[in-house]
């Protein structure tokens, strides 16, 4: 986004506040150019009008990223749908077809199920636990998840560049 886009967005930010409309925006202008750079102006507009509707306060950068994050990204997975699905793959081909059963399942589910490994969630006596477990670490990837799609995408790569020379080391 240029300058005159982040104007046009702090306008409507402003006119949703009228305390603010006589107040020197230029560092919060600074600000947001800095930080909302890597996003279509029309992709921040709907995401600060989202904000706008359901916040009383100024929006905050992290505000418009997240709202950012929700309207262009696919809904995923809750926890007991992606436990569910792994149910039905194990219901449908048992501990010995673990190749054929994980390769049914989406991607995010298969790499969680990996985590527990086949053996575990097919021989698990205790499948509440299990199951409590599995949402538990679910939801910690999909905050991890959502946490990283709202980040400016310069930091991001920053980010994914560190994770990679971690998993080299391990």
């Amino acid at each position: 986004m240029n300058r005159k886009e982040i104007i046009n967005l702090l306008g409507i930010a402003t006119a949703n506040f009228p305390t603010l409309q006589q107040k020197e925006m230029k560092p919060t202008a600074i600000l947001w150019e800095k930080s909302l750079a890597d996003m279509s102006y029309d992709v921040a507009e709907k995401a600060l009008i989202k904000v706008l509707s359901t916040s009383k306060f100024f929006p905050t950068i992290a505000e418009i990223r997240e709202a950012a994050a929700q309207i262009t990204q696919p809904r995923t997975l809750d926890a007991m749908e992606a436990w569910g699905l792994i149910v039905q793959a194990i219901r449908k081909y048992g501990m010995y077809r673990q190749k054929e059963g994980l390769e049914s399942l989406p991607e995010e589910v298969r790499n969680m199920a990996n985590r527990f490994t086949w053996r575990e969630l097919c021989l698990n006596e205790n499948p509440d636990t299990m199951r409590a477990q599995f949402r538990m670490a679910w939801e910690t990837q999909s905050k991890r998840t959502n946490e990283l799609k709202a980040i400016p995408q310069e930091i991001r790569l920053m980010i994914e560049d560190v994770t990679k020379g971690m998993k080299l080391l391990e």
